[in-house]
């Protein structure tokens, strides 16, 4: 295969010169000498030498060692009798054809191949033959997308992020908003409030008209009736769900996004909650689920059922003012008992399940088998005591289930803030005043601290001196919450399996 390809090159070679020798009015060169330099070999359509026979003729030699490894295999000649390289043209005699030079390749460019070099010579499909045309065309790099054609896609897609819509939208009447004041190191006030038309927002540190905020858009301070400042802004999902109106104690935040991993929740699915509670649960399940998914709540308490249903209006509402799209109406809320649901349920298959309950075992016998094989069900439970309960239910009964993981998520939070130089100095030194019980020195880190004192801190820092900094755990931390329980639904059959011989 070698041998012939290297013919077929070399006869496309010299048809190359005779066509271009013939245009220009000059002679063909003699049969006798390839293009190369070389005797001729025999036809190119076959090659019955021994590769041990070729190993000494000068073809083997220079040509396709050169044609391997040589920058200028094709395009210099492979040497007279000498050993000299010579430059390649036309016969002696003749007046060499007049042309553009050739740039010399650079040694960090890639090297082409014989066939990309054979292109640049001739024509693509005149003077080649079928089988060279047909690895020509199948080259690497042959079907690679110009980058001008890419452009247009792209000044397509700039335009759709030009013509999108502004995110920047100002507060409207009934709109949620956040009133928040910080000292040095902490938030010391929190208000979560709906905006009306005469409302005024009321505190300790003074009181902000509603009027002032309508029309504002979120971010900015505003100074209160007795010269505090407010930071008025837009609540998350995560600050609604702990600031909302609550009837039963509310599932935290960080404990439900560990759930909705837990159970791998995607758009589209179909999940069963049991315990509504305050309706914190189903606000991050109707998200995760999207518009084309559904979320079926039960909660057996009036009271509980008609939180949780408040509270998910309350945030619709909110959201459609403040955002283009609607959030989305998948939440079914039923004030009925679950155990009474599995005549409901028969017909459904949920892709999960998450109980919040106080005996979670007295369920799982109705709401199990509507579970798809291989899904989870995600539990909620408070005390340890209850974790135990529950696996020694699951171990006594015949459900099809298994504990894969019993986790506790907990959330450390860290002071890291410039201090300034007499807090520095108290902090460097309070492991020698430890042992003198020296309180009076100590400064509490929400304590005001003097406009005159703030001014003589700023004056020590300086932008070419690095402060010193404090980091250092959170004084206050949120400890335990809840203990999630991961079950796993199993199939304990073997169905349509044989042994096959294997044993």
């Amino acid at each position: 295969m070698r041998c012939w390809r290297l013919g077929s090159l070399l006869e496309v070679r010299a048809s190359s010169w005779e066509s271009r020798a013939a245009l220009a009015g000059k002679q063909p060169r003699p049969p006798s000498r390839d293009t190369l330099g070389f005797p001729r070999v025999g036809a190119p359509e076959t090659c019955s030498a021994h590769p041990r026979e070729l190993q000494g003729a000068p073809l083997l030699r220079a040509g396709i060692g050169s044609i391997g490894s040589s920058r200028r295999a094709l395009s210099s000649s492979a040497g007279d009798k000498d050993g000299r390289d010579e430059p390649e043209g036309p016969p002696a005699g003749s007046a060499a054809a007049p042309g553009p030079a050739v740039a010399r390749r650079r040694a960090w460019h890639r090297s082409l191949s014989p066939s990309e070099r054979l292109s640049q010579l001739v024509q693509h499909g005149e003077l080649l033959s079928p089988p060279v045309v047909e690895e020509s065309s199948s080259l690497p790099f042959a079907n690679v997308v110009p980058q001008e054609e890419l452009q247009p896609d792209r000044d397509s897609a700039s335009e759709e992020l030009r013509d999108a819509p502004s995110k920047n939208a100002p507060f409207q009447v009934g709109d949620l908003f956040l009133a928040e004041s910080r000292r040095r190191r902490d938030a010391e006030f929190k208000k979560l409030c709906k905006l009306t038309a005469d409302g005024v927002l009321t505190s300790t540190w003074g009181a902000v008209k509603y009027a002032d905020i309508v029309g504002k858009l979120p971010g900015q301070m505003f100074r209160t009736s007795t010269g505090h400042t407010f930071l008025i802004r837009r609540p998350s999902l995560e600050e609604f769900v702990l600031l909302m109106e609550r009837g039963p104690t509310i599932s935290y935040p960080k404990d439900i996004n560990a759930m909705l991993l837990l159970m791998d929740i995607s758009q589209g699915d179909t999940v069963l909650e049991a315990g509504s509670g305050s309706g914190g649960m189903s606000l991050f399940l109707s998200r995760a689920v999207g518009p084309q998914g559904r979320v079926v709540s039960y909660e057996v308490r009036r009271d509980h059922y008609r939180v949780a249903k408040k509270n998910y209006k309350r945030w619709r509402d909110a959201w459609k003012i403040s955002h283009p799209l609607e959030w989305p109406d998948n939440v079914d809320f039923i004030n009925e008992d679950i155990l009474t649901a599995a005549e409901a349920l028969k017909n459904v298959t949920f892709d999960a399940i998450a109980l919040d309950m106080l005996v979670p075992q007295n369920v799982l016998s109705v709401v199990i088998p509507n579970l798809k094989m291989g899904g989870v069900c995600a539990v909620y439970l408070a005390n340890i005591t209850q974790v135990i309960d529950l696996v020694e239910a699951i171990r006594t009964s015949k459900i099809n289930l298994f504990c894969e993981r019993i986790v506790e998520v907990t959330h450390r939070d860290w002071i890291v803030l410039p201090a300034s130089w007499k807090i520095g100095g108290v902090f460097h030194n309070m492991k020698s005043n430890q042992s003198k019980n020296n309180e009076s020195a100590c400064h509490d880190e929400n304590e005001e601290i003097p406009a005159e004192q703030n001014k003589e801190d700023d004056a020590l820092i300086s932008d070419e001196t690095k402060p010193p900094y404090i980091a250092r755990p959170y004084p206050w931390q949120v400890g335990h919450t809840a203990f999630l329980i991961k079950l796993r639904k199993f199939n304990p059959a073997y169905p349509n399996t044989t042994s096959n011989g294997i044993s």
